[in-house]
């Protein structure tokens, strides 16, 4: 078999991807490095050459979900044509309906250190994007939110503690509609 070379860049990212999908498909806890290596078809020592550990490629991959969530909100967030209302709807659903780091938080729930990590991440790449959209809001009538900061906040703290990875149909709409009516409530907005 003819040896594959690759950029470091490129083995580097190829790692990252190999290990979110089988973190994604078999959880964090249950996944080894041996099962990225046979995945790339590569020896286990030069997953290993590119990460010391399993640990370390997980908040990689971290990173790369919070930069993927960073991008999708934005893309959002760009549609002009859209009140800061319309904006705010399209955020929470996209929210509850594709959350990869919903789908990785079983597997590493027991890991304190993990999970703010995550925490982290996520409010560092949602705060600006969220506290843009309040700030709009104001802007085009959408709501009167007189402490933006604050509320962004809050909404942010509040969006953690309904991550969950549930598949019930039933649980997700409840849920959603129950952050809806925070939210909008936060904002000053009467609820649907």
């Amino acid at each position: 078999m003819a040896r594959v070379t690759k950029t470091v860049e490129e083995r580097h990212q190829e790692i990252i991807d190999t290990a979110k999908a089988l973190f994604m498909e078999n959880g964090f806890d249950k996944t080894q490095i041996s099962d990225i290596a046979k995945r790339m078809n590569v020896a286990q020592g030069l997953v290993y050459h590119y990460f010391k550990s399993k640990t370390e490629m997980l908040y990689a991959v971290i990173d790369e979900l919070a930069e993927e969530k960073q991008k999708e909100m934005e893309t959002v967030m760009n549609r002009t044509e859209s009140t800061a209302l319309e904006k705010l709807t399209m955020l929470l659903s996209f929210k509850m309906n594709s959350d990869n780091f919903g789908k990785l938080m079983p597997s590493i729930s027991s890991d304190v250190a993990i999970i703010e990590y995550c925490s982290i991440k996520k409010a560092a790449v949602a705060m600006p994007i969220l506290l843009s959209l309040i700030k709009q809001g104001n802007s085009d009538g959408s709501w009167n939110c007189d402490y933006p900061e604050e509320s962004a906040l809050f909404i942010l703290r509040g969006l953690s503690g309904f991550s969950d990875s549930t598949d019930d149909l039933a649980v997700k709409t409840e849920k959603e509609q129950i952050l809806i009516h925070i939210i909008f409530k936060v904002l000053g907005l009467p609820s649907n």
